[in-house]
């Protein structure tokens, strides 16, 4: 079997043997100003022959109206993924082929990025047809209505297909029902029929503003050329900086299940809560070693790992989070420019056999109330700490990723991230991180969502509560039968149970 520690230090050695400097966001020297343009401008400079662009707008899914949730991904996809006044769609793409550059745009809860890499020699003509883009979209009808039946069909087809983003997107829903975060970035199928393409014009013209804009520029970029892109984009109308102000999460009582039938082999079981912080609390640092310690997204040397994978065989994944994590079936590291002011803590356990979804689930509890219970000892924190330390100097390799983490950083109001992880975590004790676990990380009220072939039977499995032993093909390890024999009692006890069809799942 794979030992342990041997996956931590083979982590934490990638991670030290960067080439000096590389990773760092300190060094070269940035600029981080408002200039005569009205305009935050974020600059990167480097010896790269790539010039990375990053635009992001103060204006996310918590500003869609009611009743017309999805119409800013809407907007940012006729934004992206439409022509302009000068010519179509295709025309754009033709135009864009040549440079081997295309313009990549996301949504989420409170902003929304533009973005595009491009070589330093074609970067004056790449850097016009952004212009052209951003500041003349066509809005035309045809693209509006393939641009909607795209969204549609992503929610229809895409999310409900994907038992890993359906449960991420479903579990969010439920820990952030009522606030702004919780519909998705995307709508449902019943507001996107509902959104008109006057109401994308009116969203384009009130959010699409210099005061709402920071401009990102890394790179071997001409000495000038992000001030000379700033004045550019400073035609745009001026707007007013108002952050949307957010309610807390609402808070969870008990134990929530909610069971969405759907016609799978396997089963998905999500769980969590709201977090009262983010990055830029001092707390934040303190927990990343407990989540680290727990299990971070697609490494092998977590605890959920070592014992729900390594030891049982339960599934393929057991990871953890206490930040959202964008896209997880196509991304390795945390990905930059999805900041939000309000987080969750979350445990994801997929594949996993029918029958054995009621002892993964309990299995998963029984490492969260272990940590929450124990804690962590003086050699387990520093073992962690210089993993993370030396880890995370990979999660921001090219210069559009240094990019977009000092974006973010700017958004929370911080010192550069990256750097910040270093400087905390060289003092954090486990005293520290001990009292973080205590007072953040809750075992007892939780929301989880399970996505299940027979959930009608799963609901009365987890009604009765009743033991739930696993077997084995082969002899399991003592001790793992030992541990087992505790994990199959452990009372789940749900306080709700609601089961959904997948065919009502994001209808309205």
């Amino acid at each position: 079997m794979t030992d342990r520690r041997s996956l931590i230090a083979a982590l934490a050695l990638a991670g030290a043997l960067a080439a000096p400097g590389a990773f760092a966001q300190s060094a070269p020297p940035q600029k981080q100003a408002q200039g005569s343009s009205g305009i935050d401008l974020v600059t990167l400079p480097s010896e790269s022959p790539l010039v990375a662009i990053r635009l992001l707008f103060d204006v996310g899914s918590i500003h869609d109206p009611a009743g017309k949730e999805g119409l800013a991904a809407l907007t940012a996809f006729m934004v992206s993924q439409g022509g302009t006044q000068k010519r179509s769609y295709s025309e754009l793409l033709d135009a864009l082929y040549p440079m081997a550059a295309s313009l990549g745009g996301n949504v989420d809860r409170e902003v929304t990025l533009f973005t595009g890499t491009v070589h330093r020699e074609t970067l004056a003509d790449y850097a016009k047809l952004l212009q052209e883009a951003l500041l003349q979209p066509a809005f035309a009808p045809a693209d509006f209505e393939r641009n909607r039946e795209q969204l549609v069909t992503y929610l229809t087809n895409s999310l409900r297909s994907s038992d890993e983003l359906l449960s991420l997107e479903l579990l969010q829903g439920e820990i952030f029902k009522g606030h702004p975060y919780g519909h998705p970035t995307e709508g449902t199928v019943e507001s996107l029929r509902g959104i008109t393409l006057d109401d994308v014009k009116t969203f384009y013209r009130e959010h699409y503003t210099r005061a709402n804009l920071m401009l990102g520029v890394a790179g071997g970029y001409p000495q000038g050329f992000p001030d000379e892109l700033a004045r550019a984009f400073s035609a745009l109308p001026a707007g007013q900086k108002e952050q949307k102000a957010l309610p807390p999460a609402p808070k969870i009582e008990g134990r929530n299940v909610t069971l969405v039938e759907k016609e799978t082999s396997s089963v998905a079981i999500t769980l969590g809560h709201a977090l009262p912080i983010n990055r830029s609390h001092p707390d934040y640092y303190p927990l990343m070693v407990a989540n680290s310690y727990l299990g971070e997204h697609r490494t092998m040397y977590g605890r959920l790992m070592e014992q729900l994978r390594l030891q049982r065989g339960l599934n393929y994944g057991d990871y953890s989070y206490i930040e959202y994590w964008y896209y997880p079936p196509g991304t390795d590291y945390p990905t930059a420019n999805v900041p939000r002011r309000q987080q969750y803590f979350s445990i994801w356990i997929r594949p996993v056999a029918p029958g054995d979804a009621q002892f993964a689930l309990r299995a998963a509890l029984s490492e969260l109330r272990r940590l929450h219970d124990q804690g962590m000892t003086k050699d387990e924190v520093d073992t962690v700490r210089t993993l993370l330390i030396n880890y995370s100097k990979l999660w921001a390799q090219s210069p559009s990723d240094r990019l977009g983490y000092l974006m973010d950083s700017k958004f929370y109001g911080m010192p550069p991230y990256i750097d910040e992880i270093e400087a905390h975590l060289k003092k954090v004790t486990a005293e520290q991180v001990n009292a973080a676990i205590k007072k953040y990380l809750d075992p007892d009220d939780w929301d989880v969502v399970m996505i299940a072939n027979n959930a009608r039977q799963l609901a009365e499995t987890l009604r009765s509560d009743a033991p739930s032993p696993k077997t084995y093909n082969s002899q399991a390890p003592a001790q793992v039968l030992a541990e087992d024999k505790a994990i199959q009692v452990l009372p789940v006890k749900p306080t709700s149970i609601e089961i959904v069809p997948i065919d009502q799942v994001f209808q309205k």
